[in-house]
């Protein structure tokens, strides 16, 4: 608790500095370019799509990092302070980007909550494993506050997070709106093809559950008819305890599942335990992105995993 404190204590010194900084310095980016801060790869992705060569866009969870326990280094503040816009998902996704979001000049940073103006996947205690229908993802004791934060991984709800990622492009840069709505249009294009191909293979598969390192496929389940019956992470960098490791190998029994899904952002140990002794195998999905090869590629992480599951669930 006491190192907890500290940190906090540090964080908020660190904000005030650089948002001093940030007002002598007057900023660092390319000339003539927006600087941009995403939280996430695919959030980065989207706002480099969006904004072409007039934008400069900064990552600040490194890739290979969990956003659920990442800890922003003073560099990552100093670059978020830099930012005109600045894009982060919210819902207890990355505490620190809400903190330090509000710490920042709100008359000169525009800032995209990604879940803004998205109903959230609600969160309860494990008590519900094995019985969650599609759409109510409910399993998992994995909390965020006000609902499940991964709305990225859906690429219709994707579609709702560009246009907010547009809006605020053309809010700080309104002479370059048609160039702004253009690449929208494009990429928006490519979001829906996304989509309809998800929809077709999906159609063909013979498993419908599935048991995943923790609940960020909510979404994607919710969108494509499939069903979230086990999670194995009760809470972000907080290991299972064994009356849980206990429910999740009954749920992988019960439902007949050869493969279990872990994150290439997290300890696998914990799935290896388990699908050991359900008898399973396991795989891995990324919800963030950054290895080969997809590396930052939003289109291009969402189709690995796709094929993945694929794999598993035929």
């Amino acid at each position: 608790m006491e190192a907890t404190g500290l940190q906090k204590r540090w964080f908020s010194v660190f904000c005030f500095l650089f948002s001093v900084l940030l007002l002598l310095s007057g900023g660092s980016a390319a000339a003539g370019k927006i600087p941009v801060a995403a939280s996430i790869l695919p959030l980065a992705d989207f706002c480099r799509h969006l904004g072409g060569d007039l934008v400069e866009v900064q990552v600040l969870v490194p890739p290979g990092a969990s956003p659920h326990v990442f800890e922003p280094p003073p560099s990552v503040i100093l670059r978020a302070a830099q930012a005109r816009i600045f894009v982060y998902t919210g819902a207890g996704l990355e505490p620190w980007a809400e903190k330090l979001q509000r710490s920042l000049d709100p008359g000169r940073l525009e800032v995209v909550e990604a879940v803004r103006g998205i109903p959230l996947i609600q969160e309860v205690g494990e008590g519900h494993h094995g019985g969650a229908a599609h759409g109510k993802h409910n399993e998992g004791h994995h909390h965020h506050a006000g609902g499940n934060p991964h709305v990225w991984l859906d690429p219709v709800l994707a579609q709702s997070i560009c246009r907010q990622i547009a809006q605020a492009l053309i809010k700080v840069d309104p002479g370059h709106r048609a160039a702004y709505e253009a690449n929208l249009h494009i990429y928006l294009k490519e979001l829906e093809a996304l989509h309809q191909e998800i929809t077709r293979r999906v159609a063909t598969w013979r498993v419908r559950d599935f048991v995943c390192f923790h609940p960020a496929y909510a979404y994607l389940a919710k969108r494509y008819g499939l069903r979230q019956v086990g999670v194995m992470e009760l809470s972000p960098g907080r290991e299972p305890t064994p009356r849980h490791l206990q429910k999740i190998v009954a749920a992988i029994k019960k439902y007949g599942l050869k493969v279990v899904f872990a994150e290439p952002q997290l300890n696998p140990r914990v799935a290896e335990v388990i699908a050991r002794e359900a008898g399973a195998k396991v795989l891995l999905l990324d919800p963030v992105g950054g290895r080969p090869p997809y590396g930052g590629d939003y289109l291009k992480l969402m189709r690995y995993n796709l094929d993945i599951l694929d794999a598993a669930m035929k």
